[in-house]
């Protein structure tokens, strides 16, 4: 057959994680703004598994030029590395030049009458170029691996024959130990020959004259990186190349040593013979190499190492290992993404709010905003898991806006914004007075509200979490409640109605199986608690402990009902009096509508209340009153919270009770 016909095995690339590490965390700051080539070493090997392609493999140890290696199997192949400092500047660089200029460094090379130190130097030659995307940790590379394009005319080629069909097991195992024995220059290119009683001997390449006229066999040797039992690789070209030109030949018998289960048995022995014509071409004949991508089109490939460089996805694999090692070991059915994807808006960024956040994040919670209006002061940090120091200085950065950025540096993935701002309130006259203010307030609110699937009501006062009460039972989100006194604690869900449910009327019998809001066991309407208070009784005074458990107990109460089959519908089970006979249960365990704790007891219980018809907050009245009125309705409360008494009708019901049998009611945070 025809050299032209004969199949040529080229390299693929293998660039191993550590090159590229070692490029980004110590090379890339030697190089950075610097286009020039960079030196490289890499490796092919002569023992690849039949079918598999030839690879050049990169590692981390290839930015230096070794001259030894232990491994025999492993032979050098030299380069050199152009990191372009923009996509457009890799895009731009001619890739015909940059052949064009290593060709002619191999064509001067193979034609030049001086000895070459390093054969694989100037034969085994590769050129890669490199766009790091640093901040996605994506590495767009293309190798070119050239090669002559010499001989063109005709040279004939036998069919190639397995050297353990030729020769015995002993002439096999003597080219092994004797190729071993050659330095790293001489592995890849080198003579073997072999006498009529099946002497070998080994010798560097550049032997050739001195033993063309041996009468021993002689082979011009590579080690062939091609597993194909019938054709060689890559290397051949530049080999032919050099010995065409170098040499006056006429025959030739390549030898092409590969190793396959630690023998030398499969190497392939080609013959060719050359025709009359001139062989001493004078000029340049163009050079091939340009590695194909994995669709085996001429484009550049991308390595992603996000997944292992990336410390944000290190972390969030990290974060996210405890939450699959509980699936796995106890809870099979638990539903992670349900929880990943579930939107939480927090009313308040203070105590509670930095314990329900810490929480979230730990449960897998990605996007976790935050509402408030205070600013971080001195005495916060060692209360509020989500301040410093440094949050308190220039009289405090935003609490909200502080909480949001804080809670990024401790999990980078989150999704978290802070909003300054004030929940208008049933008796604060102020809202009603600035109402053009006071109207975008309501806007934005509901507009958060909409936008998440649970909102935690972490306020100081009982009057800032009626209008999220209401806003959502319209929206029908989740609304779960956390309140602190001294050493007490409340945490509640709010009840969530049901798709078909209409909001507006109680006569489908919506509430008498909707769990009651904040504001359902009140016979008073919230009002501006802090109207006749001294500066002390203001301040929020509660033990430490407190707000830890109840923000734990706040998100571990959302994590079981998105658990529940009914997700926020799920309710509670009463008998005729009203009485709770059992809760609702998922996989996690039962789910409570309100957990009452007493840290001086160290005791809690878990009452269950239906809606009130008469609720100030979620009784159909108010919402029919909000969707009719809209800000008109909310302007009167702001103005006169008993409005909210006498529209819902719970004026008539204290006229109609002897209240001195009631026990008073405090509208401080003490249960």
């Amino acid at each position: 057959m025809e050299l032209h016909d004969v199949k040529y095995f080229p390299f693929s690339s293998l660039i191993e994680t550590s090159f590229w590490h070692t490029l980004s965390q110590n090379k890339l700051n030697v190089y950075k703004l610097d286009e020039s080539e960079i030196p490289l070493q890499a490796f092919y090997r002569n023992d690849s598994s039949a079918g598999l392609p030839p690879i050049v493999s990169l590692d981390f140890e290839s930015f230096e030029i070794k001259d030894s290696w232990d491994d025999s199997k492993k032979f050098p192949i030299y380069g050199t590395m152009i990191i372009a400092n923009t996509v457009e500047d890799f895009k731009a660089l001619d890739k015909t030049v940059l052949t064009e200029k290593i060709g002619n460094q191999i064509w001067n090379g193979v034609r030049s009458s001086e000895l070459v130190d390093n054969l694989p130097s100037l034969l085994s030659r590769f050129i890669l170029v490199v766009y790091a995307d640093l901040k996605k940790y994506q590495y767009y590379y293309w190798f070119c691996f050239p090669a002559l394009c010499y001989p063109k005319e005709s040279i004939k080629c036998s069919q190639g024959k397995i050297l353990s069909g030729l020769y015995p097991e002993t002439v096999i195992s003597s080219l092994m130990s004797q190729h071993k024995e050659l330095s790293i220059s001489d592995r890849s290119y080198f003579l073997t020959t072999i006498s009529d009683d099946n002497r070998v001997n080994v010798y560097p390449l550049e032997e050739y004259s001195n033993l063309s006229k041996s009468s021993d066999k002689l082979f011009v040797s590579f080690a062939d990186p091609s597993s194909d039992d019938e054709y060689p690789g890559w290397p051949l070209r530049g080999l032919l190349a050099y010995m065409i030109q170098r040499h006056e030949i006429k025959t030739l018998d390549i030898l092409c040593y590969r190793i396959r289960n630690n023998s030398a048995g499969s190497s392939l022995i080609l013959h060719l013979e050359l025709g009359d014509t001139d062989r001493s071409i004078a000029e340049y004949p163009g050079a091939v190499g340009w590695e194909k991508n994995e669709k085996q089109k001429l484009l550049p490939r991308k390595a992603d190492l996000s997944a292992t460089l990336d410390p944000k996805i290190l972390a969030a694999n990290s974060v996210d290992l405890n939450l699959r090692l509980m699936r796995w070991r106890l809870i099979p059915d638990l539903d992670l993404d349900k929880i990943s994807s579930t939107k939480c808006l927090l009313l308040g960024a203070g105590t509670l709010g930095s314990n329900v956040a810490r929480c979230l994040l730990a449960w897998g919670v990605h996007q976790i905003d935050f509402v408030d209006s205070g600013k971080v002061s001195f005495s916060n940090p060692v209360r509020q898991s989500l301040f410093g120091f440094s949050d308190c200085l220039n009289s405090g950065r935003p609490k909200a806006e502080a909480a949001a950025d804080n809670l990024a540096k401790i999990y980078p993935n989150v999704i978290s914004k802070g909003y300054s701002l004030t929940i208008p309130m049933p008796g604060h006259a102020s809202f009603a007075a600035d109402a053009e203010e006071t109207q975008k307030t309501v806007n934005l609110l509901e507009d958060l509200i909409k936008e998440h699937d649970c909102v935690f009501l972490l306020m100081d006062s009982r009057e800032s979490r009626w209008l999220p009460t209401v806003l959502g039972q319209i929206h029908r989100k989740l609304v779960i409640n956390a309140a602190l006194g001294f050493d007490t604690y409340l945490v509640q869900r709010h009840g969530v109605p049901f798709p078909d449910d209409d909001l507006t009327s109680d006569s489908t019998g919506e509430i008498s199986r909707k769990l009651g809001c904040y504001f359902c066991n009140d016979v008073v309407a919230p009002g501006d608690s802090s109207r006749n208070r001294t500066l002390d009784q203001q301040c929020t005074v509660t033990r430490p402990g407190v707000s830890m458990i109840a923000g734990s107990l706040a998100v571990e109460l959302m994590i079981s009902v998105l658990q529940h089959p009914l997700g926020f519908h799920a309710t509670v089970n009463t008998d005729l009096s009203g009485n709770s006979t059992s809760t609702a249960e998922c996989m996690l365990g039962i789910i409570p509508h309100q957990i009452r704790g007493f840290l001086s007891q160290f005791t809690q219980f878990m009452p269950t209340s239906h809606a009130f018809d008469l609720c100030t907050a979620c009784s159909p009245t108010i919402i029919q009153t909000y969707k009719s009125q809209g800000f008109q309705f909310l302007a009167k409360v702001f103005r006169d919270c008993n409005y909210l008494e006498e529209l819902t009708g719970l004026k008539k019901l204290q006229d109609e009770t002897n209240l001195d049998d009631v026990m008073a009611l405090s509208d401080n945070e003490s249960i």
